[in-house]
């Protein structure tokens, strides 16, 4: 960072280059344009199901699996997470029939990809060339249906995450106890306690105890599957730490109790402080995103409809009624800062102002390096497509 945080001086700077810079971290810039599509259109495939023929399907987007037995709620995870599908309208979603490959970086700055399994499907037929899947996998989650007998599920975890360590041994699995919102509180505890028990001792008796198993309780019906998406899209982001530390450096000189860094399309925080989290602070933040959104839908668009409802003007304040204020700042058309502050802290409101510049700019900074190397990784799989095979085997000639 150029600046010194806490320290305010003037500036002058030329708004082209403020607007240039809000420009920096977009859809473009992280080959999620319609050039950058991992479809082909001459292949024949239908559109966001599996092409297991193209090795090249995931560039350099980590994939996430999600797996688990029929009706244990994967497709509702996903269409409530990241397509904003009401909870109570997932119970007419029908039963994945075929495997589906979402790019989730279409609408969002959080740049992945999911591939939905059917529970019914058994990807470990021999015909079924399950290395390839798992050999470019980030995270694996297995979601088990908590309200039904799950010792098939554990079952299958076992076999799943046995053949995918195999294969990779980098991959993040991810346990969703799914379905707790009919569970009472102690039986929520004692049904985790049962499942992490049982699939430990599994891995034990296998003598795989160093594969870590990461469990947790998630429900459609409260915010409880928002935040733990997000600490499995957080390991994948190799940013990480230096977005955390510029959120302690920003709190630290703001005189701020805590910050997140939201990606507004999902609700997935992709970055906090190091202080713990506090579930009701999570939920407030993902609360007050909505009321921005909503209210910017009614008020903030022009005669015409034109615009959109969150750009880089957007900011919200909010008084709690425990002298607690939420402050909420645009950072990218995809990233907001909300922050909770006291009010006697408040008060100061031109420092964290100034603050909140020098980190945004240095967020920027951050992502233009990821900028380049997504373009040259891109660069080079272009040319080695370029230099593969055609279908029939034969080798491709450029003429």
């Amino acid at each position: 960072m150029s600046q010194v945080l806490g320290k305010p001086q003037p500036q002058d700077e030329d708004d082209d280059e403020e607007e240039e810079e809000d420009e920096l971290v977009g859809l473009a810039d992280y080959g999620d344009g319609p050039d950058s599509s991992d479809a082909d259109p001459d292949s024949g495939t239908e559109e966001g199901v599996l092409d297991f023929s193209d090795p090249f399907s995931t560039e350099v987007k980590p994939r996430i699996l999600l797996m688990g037995l029929r009706r244990s709620g994967k497709s509702s995870i996903q269409k409530v997470v990241f397509h904003k599908m009401s909870p109570n309208e997932t119970l007419f979603l029908e039963s994945t029939n075929k495997i589906c490959r979402e790019d989730v970086s279409n609408s969002s700055f959080v740049n992945f990809q999911i591939w939905d399994f059917p529970g019914q499907i058994d990807f470990f037929d021999p015909t079924f060339d399950y290395e390839m899947i798992f050999r470019g996998t980030g995270a694996l989650i297995f979601v088990i249906d908590s309200q039904d007998d799950y010792m098939e599920a554990l079952a299958r975890l076992h076999l799943t995450v046995t053949r995918a360590y195999k294969v990779n041994t980098d991959i993040n699995f991810e346990v969703f106890i799914h379905k707790v919102d009919g569970l009472s509180d102690d039986h929520k505890i004692e049904t985790q306690r049962d499942i992490h028990q049982r699939a430990n001792d599994d891995l034990a008796d296998a003598g795989l105890e160093k594969i870590h198993l990461s469990f947790y309780l998630t429900s459609i019906y409260d915010h409880s599957i928002f935040e733990a998406f997000s600490k499995v899209v957080q390991k994948l982001i190799p940013q990480l730490p230096t977005l955390e530390n510029l959120l302690n450096i920003f709190i630290s000189n703001s005189g701020i109790e805590k910050a997140f860094l939201f990606d507004v399309v999902s609700k997935i925080y992709i970055a906090t402080d190091s202080t713990p989290v506090d579930m009701q602070t999570y939920e407030l933040c993902c609360d007050m995103i909505d009321v921005v959104i909503d209210i910017s839908c009614i008020y903030g668009l022009k005669e015409d409809g034109a615009g959109t409802p969150y750009d880089k003007e957007s900011t919200a304040i909010i008084k709690l009624n425990n002298t607690t204020v939420l402050y909420l700042k645009e950072v990218t058309k995809f990233l907001a800062l909300v922050c909770f502050v006291r009010e006697e802290s408040f008060e100061r409101k031109g420092l964290i102002d100034y603050n909140f510049h020098c980190f945004r700019k240095a967020i920027h900074e951050v992502f233009e390096v990821r900028m380049k190397v997504v373009k040259s990784r891109k660069v080079q799989n272009r040319l080695q497509k370029k230099k593969g095979a055609t279908p029939n085997g034969t080798p491709r000639v450029l003429l």
